[in-house]
């Protein structure tokens, strides 16, 4: 059994480039917070949180300090632990920064675990390191930028399917986008539209049936994430299947949501569900209910989940560590297999987290 001797927390800002752009906002950079977990057997664990907004960074970080500071001298039990911060978080709740806190330590305590087997996170789990088909997740706005993006993306990674986001002023715009997007990714690549819960009900569906009629293969957060009703309706009027779940605050809304009939594709996230601990019980509630899963961002973890995941269905490729990664990893031929590494395969340019330190 592994004892946590420290807890270490710093902060970085990577760059994004090109920044990630939606029809609310642009981020030029992820705010992260990286948890290193080290173990009194000698074994350490890392991650990182999207903090999303550089106004969360400072708070995420030191919440994530004071929390981890509780786990030295306890044993590295991430399912156990999950479930007593669940029960100690109770009163204040377990959503927003506390549950992205919560997650980047049980990632990290379940990376410890593995690499102290000398198992990539994966193989420990029980499962066999397949690779899994990944979509490029296109961070640019507008028909000549999300062209150009989306054509590259095929070209260098080989993914059979793309995302752009969509939210222009009038219908014919989002359609011009599409339109271009998929004249630059030829005739056997998806195209995938994501909303970012920004549309109102009959809107949403004033789009969705045109999307449907243009070729679109899912229609992401229409809606905001708590209207499952709405959700559920739009998916009874829609052949075209209604994606979401990225912003759902761990296994019991995926429940309610799923339970309701909101959604057709799901694609939780780890950071958001709870880390590697939330994430599978994610899985289980998805199998129950035969959804075909998808992660969102994180590929990390994503590459060693996805793959133990009964409903696995896509990958989503958008890299927010890479700046201050040392080990590479990128889809081959489209898809993203788990490194063999222990672990998360996970291993920081510590050049990188210098220069790009954030003072927190």
């Amino acid at each position: 059994m592994l004892t946590v001797r420290e807890v270490e927390v710093r902060a970085v800002n990577a760059p994004i480039a090109p920044p990630l752009r939606n029809s609310l906002n642009t981020i030029p950079v992820a705010p992260l917070v990286i948890a290193d977990i080290q173990t009194e057997e000698g074994p350490r664990g890392t991650a990182y949180a999207f903090a999303y907004a550089p106004q969360a960074l400072g708070p995420l970080a030191a919440l994530t300090r004071n929390i981890g500071e509780a786990l030295q001298g306890r044993p590295v039990a991430p399912q156990a632990q999950w479930d007593a911060w669940q029960d100690g978080f109770r009163l204040l709740g377990t959503e927003g920064l506390v549950q992205m806190a919560i997650s980047v330590l049980d990632t990290a305590l379940w990376d410890a675990l593995a690499r102290a087997a000398g198992l990539p996170l994966v193989r420990l789990l029980g499962g066999v390191p397949a690779p899994v088909p990944a979509y490029g997740s296109l961070r640019g706005w507008g028909p000549a930028a999300l062209a150009e993006e989306g054509g590259r993306a095929v070209a260098e990674w080989g993914v059979r399917a793309v995302k752009c986001k969509l939210g222009a002023p009038t219908l014919e715009a989002d359609l011009d986008t599409v339109r271009a997007l998929q004249g630059a990714v030829g005739p056997g690549v998806e195209v995938f539209v994501d909303y970012n819960q920004g549309l109102t009900r009959p809107e949403a569906l004033r789009r969705g049936l045109a999307l449907q009629d243009a070729g679109v293969r899912w229609l992401e957060e229409p809606l905001p994430v708590a209207d499952d009703e709405g959700l559920a309706a739009l998916s009874r009027r829609l052949a075209l299947p209604v994606q979401g779940g990225e912003n759902w605050w761990g296994p019991a809304a995926m429940q309610r949501s799923l339970g309701a009939g909101a959604l057709g594709l799901c694609m939780p996230d780890v950071m958001k569900m709870g880390g590697v601990t939330g994430f599978l019980r994610g899985m289980a509630v998805a199998a129950a209910h035969r959804v075909p899963l998808s992660s969102h961002i994180f590929v990390e973890a994503s590459a060693q989940l996805m793959p133990l995941a009964p409903t696995r269905h896509w990958l989503e490729w958008l890299d927010l560590a890479g700046p201050v990664r040392a080990s590479p990893l990128a889809p081959q031929m489209g898809l993203v297999a788990p490194p063999e590494a222990p672990g998360l395969g996970l291993e920081w340019d510590a050049a990188a987290l210098r220069r790009l330190a954030a003072e927190v």
